[in-house]
């Protein structure tokens, strides 16, 4: 087992030293984590290779294919168009409206769908209105993530509470959505005093109305957004989002102009998808070997059946593994320990500290939710694609700089925990 846990930590230690390396270390760690598993009885390598996230690669794939026709029609950069029109030249409300935008949406889209329709737009908005790039596109992550989390079909760890334990609707709305609500305030907020310390100046918008062919948008347009509820109801019908992506994906395909072989083609997303997957085979490895269990059940054992302490280290293990796994491993690890503490802590608050915690830790670095692979990719798809001069490129490319990322991700992050932390503590003496 010190195998595995010494390999972790230098795969982490190398992903954050070495970030433009990151997914060729993610690769060979989930390869030498597999093989230590065939080669002893630590764990069942079949078991850890099952965290294989088939769901969400097809998911990524079909959300990339409508938002590459969405950019053939014009649509995104008609949104932009109209926010660049209507801001009479604000750039400070800008700062703080679109955190806002990602944080309304992803409570009715899959925060994944968010990310990869609003990139492009931003990364316009960013060259046009010289807007410091780093907050602005790590608010969009980070705004798609608070969305995400109170209501029961917005991502999927609040899928997985839902469907898995008996925390409700009634529960997301009166235990975690003032929350969230707040947190994406502090959001925008944040955000603007970035805005304010980045140096930055104002220039007019160059770019002209696109030309859309409404006709041949609006079959697209009805099919997302058919597309976007059905995955919303899809986990509580117990059908697979990858079924009801596969479905759309083809339909898409079908109606749309482009070669079908150039539209799959060119979707500019496999290094995201293969950094993904092996971080997804790491969690696996790290779950099945019980590694994260035992370390869960550890700090517990020091809580001496205090409900608040229990509430905060459930919230704290969560922040640790959604940091450093994503959300996925520590809702699949921690759901369990949560069930069967859920009589010691009141109010089912339990879960509503599993949700925040995991919250907290997914907004921390680039890789802990899986949105932000998809924004590095998206950014580097505009980067190529679009004509930008040397200034402009460098500009862009801050986002890839770990520690400007981590200097506007971690404070944020850990104002979230801490918060949370508070709240729960005061919900818990107020309502006994």
């Amino acid at each position: 087992m010190i195998y595995i846990i010494l390999t972790t930590i230098v795969t982490y230690l190398g992903m954050i030293f070495f970030t433009q390396h990151r997914t060729s270390i993610a690769l060979i760690s989930s390869g030498i984590l597999l093989i230590i598993g065939a080669m002893t009885s630590i764990f069942d390598p079949v078991l850890a290779f099952s965290k294989f996230p088939g769901d969400i690669v097809i998911l990524i794939i079909v959300l990339s294919i409508f938002t590459n026709v969405f950019n053939e029609i014009g649509l995104i950069n008609l949104i932009g168009y109209k926010i660049l029109s209507i801001k009479n030249k604000n750039n400070a409300k800008l700062m703080i409206i679109i955190p806002i935008i990602m944080y309304v949406t992803s409570l009715f889209m899959n925060n994944l769908t968010v990310v990869l329709l609003f990139t492009y737009m931003a990364l316009y908005l960013a060259l046009e209105l010289q807007l410091p790039v780093v907050p602005l596109l790590i608010s969009i992550v980070i705004g798609s993530n608070i969305g995400g989390a109170p209501l029961p079909w917005a991502d999927t760890p609040a899928v997985i509470l839902t469907l898995y334990s008996d925390f409700t609707l009634i529960d997301f709305l009166n235990k975690l959505f003032i929350p969230c609500l707040i947190y994406a305030i502090l959001l925008a907020l944040y955000t603007y005093v970035w805005y304010k310390k980045s140096p930055h100046k104002r220039t007019s918008p160059y770019r002209e109305k696109p030309d859309i062919n409404w006709k041949e948008a609006l079959a697209p347009i009805i099919l997302f957004i058919l597309y976007t509820i059905s995955i919303s109801i899809a986990p509580f019908k117990n059908i697979s989002i990858a079924y009801v992506s596969l479905l759309f994906g083809g339909i898409l395909l079908l109606i749309q102009k482009k070669n079908q072989m150039d539209a799959l083609n060119s979707l500019p997303i496999m290094d995201s998808l293969v950094f993904i997957i092996a971080l997804f085979l790491i969690g696996g490895v790290l779950e099945y070997s019980g590694i994260l269990k035992i370390i869960a059940e550890y700090v517990i054992s020091f809580t001496d059946q205090n409900k608040y302490l229990i509430t905060i280290s459930i919230l704290l293990i969560a922040f640790i593994i959604a940091t450093f796994l994503s959300a996925g491993p520590a809702a699949a690890t921690l759901l369990p320990i949560c069930s069967s503490l859920a009589d010691i802590v009141p109010f089912k608050l339990i879960y509503a500290a599993l949700a925040l915690g995991i919250l907290a830790g997914s907004s921390m670095l680039p890789w802990s939710a899986t949105g932000g692979p998809i924004l590095m990719s998206q950014t580097r798809r505009f980067i190529r694609d679009i004509k930008v001069d040397e200034e402009e490129r460098r500009q862009l490319e801050k986002i890839y700089d770990i520690k400007a990322y981590l200097l506007f991700s971690i404070p944020f992050s850990l104002i979230i925990l801490a918060l949370s932390a508070i709240y729960l503590i005061a919900y818990i003496s107020l309502c006994n």
